[in-house]
């Protein structure tokens, strides 16, 4: 019986690190990405579902300990696809169909002027993203819904249409 489950196994994924996309891959297809027309909040709750997923990840595997800090599959996944091309590219490529979604979400808000005309939607998604990224990945400190409403705030202070004087 275990035979065959490996057998399957390896025959939809080659190795450990495929699986862990197709699960990456498919929590980020469950994740809405909302636009109401209201960026701060759409923004907000969007990397809340970020940090959500991270959080999951993060655990996966722990043995329960609340002060375990470490970044789990997330810095696994990031170490395989930073090694291996045939792991990178269908990373980057999960990565990209998503982000596709919030950058359209920051285009929307750009061209109805609720952000500043010349704000890069790459570089606001960078800044965002990044951020969750770094404090999962390096600082290990918790993410959770105040953490984003405090990103989302602090990174559109610099975005946002200034009125005129």
């Amino acid at each position: 019986m275990r035979k065959q489950l490996r057998s399957r196994y390896y025959r939809r994924w080659p190795a450990k690190d495929h699986l862990a996309i197709a699960v990456v891959a498919r929590m980020q297809d469950d994740v809405a990405v909302p636009d109401t027309g209201d960026v701060r909040a759409d923004l907000t709750d969007h990397a809340e579902q970020i940090a959500l997923g991270l959080n999951r990840m993060r655990r996966a595997g722990q043995h329960g300990d609340a002060d375990d800090h470490s970044a789990g599959v997330v810095a696994e996944l990031v170490a395989a696809a930073a090694r291996h091309p045939d792991i990178g590219v269908p990373v980057r490529e999960v990565f990209t169909r998503r982000n596709q979604l919030v950058l359209g979400l920051i285009e929307r808000a750009r061209q109805r002027s609720a952000l500043d005309a010349a704000t890069d939607p790459g570089l606001l998604f960078d800044q965002l993203a990044g951020a969750l990224y770094y404090r999962l990945l390096i600082t290990g400190h918790p993410i959770d819904r105040a953490y984003a409403e405090r990103l989302v705030n602090a990174t559109l202070t610099g975005v946002l249409p200034h009125p005129e004087s």
